[in-house]
């Protein structure tokens, strides 16, 4: 986005107000069979089946690329229904994820249980180490976690049934039940660092997935068979263009029955072929409605760009330059704008008593993040973030990827070594493209030009995040 100045009379109230413009998301009523839809009024619906469908495309996309591979990787790829461990931490040139960090490393596993349940099982893990297992439905809401904060560290074990599921629980196993054959599983193991990897890695080697059937007859030994051909490159994947957006919507839909609560907009998108069990390639649909729908796809990425700007603009102007996700973040009910959004900046967003992505835009002199700029964020004594876990603080440039730079430090940690606190318990974190002079240790290296964001990740987050009254300190430019 090209930098402006917020306290402009036409700053950042009146982008937001364009910006709900070119979304223009009001769902146009059903119209009546003997009245055509103009080319105009495809477009719109189009629009909204774009931004309630692509969660669904990014799901489905998703999974099509990690499953791909014949055996799991090290990048937390792997088969359907088996898990994924990613094995190194991030770095700038790793740009399949956006945002990525290195906090945690990631275990992945894409299910489809309409082969039967599946027996997930945890280790106990030492040292109190924070882990997560995140469970995600198509539509990308979160339905269940097991892990540090609510489950414990103890050594665990699951079945996983899909909705077709009638069978018996094993005595001392716990159920997670699934509403969809499909389900996506994202791990995270907290790592400390280079060093601390071959422990982390230890830790994720007692993470197991298999078959209910499997561990009935063998038990947690059971591994799968050995593939005759070895795959561990992962196929791209693209989001499909024109009608095949909506015909690969449509098989999404229908392997995933959408819930009661989209009723109406599937009513909406019902008067121009794109349902369950509809393909609109193959409706003989007129060629106004063809030509609508194909620019609302055509469009579709610059719509979710204008509803991020919607979303984040006025909590970046109440909290000191910072987006401060909305609290149904991750189990979004009808709120098709956000779910998109997030799909596609940030998909597999956590609940917010999990953790909390905080980002940070501008800075005290009102306008967005630069490289050619110094910035100092202080936390005062008693103000540091509010973590329960751990607190952390990342770099990204303008494409939400790391940044390179001459120490390969791409976030601050409450755990980085070396971090100096002030006298009186506050703390500060330098932000700039040169080392500050004193100051290497409290130092997050930005990019020497370019506009960037930062990062600030709670997990277990503090009372004070949870019902907004944390006050998040300013990025105040110093040069």
């Amino acid at each position: 986005m090209p930098a402006f100045t917020l306290r402009q009379t036409r700053g950042l109230a009146a982008l937001v107000a364009g910006a709900a413009a070119i979304a223009g998301l009001a769902a146009i009523p059903a119209q009546a069979a003997a009245t055509p839809l103009t080319e105009a009024q495809a477009q719109q619906i189009g629009t909204d089946a774009y931004v309630y469908g692509i969660p669904l495309i990014q799901f489905t996309r998703q999974s099509e690329r990690q499953t791909s591979v014949t055996v799991p990787d090290t990048q937390s790829d792997a088969p359907i229904n088996q898990l994924g461990n990613a094995r190194q931490l991030d770095t700038p040139s790793n740009t399949v994820f956006v945002q990525p960090n290195n906090d945690t490393l990631y275990t992945m596993g894409h299910l489809d249980l309409s082969d039967g349940a599946l027996v997930l099982h945890v280790s106990a893990i030492p040292d109190h180490r924070y882990y997560s297992f995140e469970f995600l439905d198509p539509y990308t809401n979160v339905f269940h976690y097991i892990g540090t904060r609510t489950t414990g560290d103890g050594a665990q074990t699951y079945v996983i049934t899909g909705p077709k599921f009638h069978g018996r629980i094993p005595h001392g196993l716990k159920q997670i039940q699934s509403k969809y054959e499909l389900a996506w599983i994202v791990g995270r193991t907290l790592v400390y660092g280079q060093s601390d990897l071959p422990a982390v890695h230890k830790v994720q080697n007692g993470y197991k997935l298999l078959p209910l059937s499997e561990y009935l007859a063998h038990g947690l030994k059971w591994t799968p068979p050995r593939p005759k051909h070895a795959v561990t490159t992962p196929k791209t994947v693209a989001v499909p263009t024109g009608l095949k957006f909506f015909d690969q919507l449509d098989d999404a839909l229908a392997a995933s029955p959408p819930p009661a609560r989209d009723a109406a907009i599937l009513k909406e998108l019902k008067t121009v072929g794109i349902g369950p069990g509809l393909q609109p390639s193959s409706e003989h649909l007129s060629a106004a409605v063809v030509q609508g729908l194909t620019t609302a796809v055509e469009d579709g990425p610059a719509t979710v760009a204008a509803l991020k700007v919607k979303i984040a603009g006025a909590s970046v102007l109440k909290n000191n330059g910072w987006f401060v996700p909305p609290s149904n973040i991750g189990d979004y009910g009808t709120d098709y704008d956000l779910r998109a959004v997030v799909a596609i900046n940030g998909i597999a967003a956590n609940l917010p008593p999990e953790a909390m992505y905080i980002v940070g835009v501008t800075g005290s002199n009102d306008q967005y993040l630069n490289g050619s700029n110094n910035y100092v964020i202080h936390f005062p004594a008693g103000q540091l973030p509010p973590a329960k876990y751990f607190w952390s603080l990342t770099m990204y440039n303008s494409s939400f990827y790391l940044v390179a730079n001459s120490i390969n430090r791409y976030e601050i940690a409450s755990h980085t070594a070396g971090l100096k606190y002030n006298s009186d318990g506050s703390l500060d974190i330098y932000i700039q493209h040169i080392a500050p002079a004193g100051h290497e240790s409290n130092w997050l290296p930005a990019p020497a030009s370019g506009t960037f964001e930062v990062t600030l990740r709670l997990y277990g987050p503090g009372k004070s995040a949870l019902d907004r009254t944390y006050t998040y300190p300013v990025i105040n430019q110093t040069n």
